[in-house]
């Protein structure tokens, strides 16, 4: 019988002498992450105070403001990109970039540490074009993203929403009902039956209830309202 047992990972920094010293959690770790966490919220408060959306009641925005400039709102519509396109005939095809693409992105992520993780296991190493290919594509994947998401979103007008979503314009236009659940098994069921169609109706025309009328609103909202 072969006894012969296969050859394992070994890590120069687990050989002997013992005890060796490692990078406790406590105090360093834990406090590089304090920091780190501190001075982010430190940044993300400091934006949000210096930078604030324009919301002077005795002079409100423009509703067409905004355009050109970025938000967070450009990651969200770019993730929202399939229902603007993608109506009518179309929508068998949605379900490709809401889930399916995700998915398959998550995925990959997942498989790159076992791939690479079994080749520095069996002594492979990478050569230099190799690597160069490997950063230019991520570059590459980098840059389309950033592109996609700058393409498809500076359009909005990112500041133009309390123009008209304001208390001065009445209870409906400042404010959600209050009663949100009663709301949309009463007044909305009844707008539904009335007009004779039902959200996401690819048959009849699109309306406030159809799934991407948001889109059309942020992009248009002087247009579509």
């Amino acid at each position: 019988m072969n006894n012969t047992q296969p050859d394992l990972i070994r890590d120069p920094k687990y050989d002997p002498p013992y005890p060796q010293e490692f990078h406790r959690f406590w105090p360093r770790h834990a406090l590089k992450t304090v920091a780190v966490s501190i001075v982010t919220i430190a940044l993300v408060v400091g934006l949000s105070y210096f930078f604030r959306v324009p919301s002077d009641v005795n002079m409100p925005p423009l509703p067409t403001e905004g355009e050109y400039l970025p938000a967070p709102e450009w990651y969200l519509i770019f993730i929202f990109q399939p229902f603007w396109h993608l109506t009518g005939e179309a929508v068998a095809w949605r379900p490709l970039g809401t889930f399916w693409a995700p998915v398959a992105i998550l995925l990959a992520g997942f498989a790159m540490p076992v791939v690479f993780g079994r080749r520095k296991a069996l002594g492979q190493r990478l050569s230099m074009w190799v690597k160069l290919s490997m950063g230019a594509g991520a570059l590459a994947i980098w840059v389309g993203m950033t592109a996609a998401v700058v393409g498809s979103a500076y359009p909005a007008k990112t500041t133009g929403c309390t123009s008209c979503h304001n208390p001065m314009m009445g209870v409906r236009q400042a404010l959600p009902p209050a009663d949100m659940a009663k709301y949309y098994r009463g007044s909305r069921q009844t707008q539904i039956k009335v007009g004779g169609y039902r959200a996401g109706s690819t048959g009849r025309a699109l309306s406030y209830k159809d799934s991407n009328w948001q889109l059309r609103h942020y992009y248009e909202p002087t247009m579509t309202w």
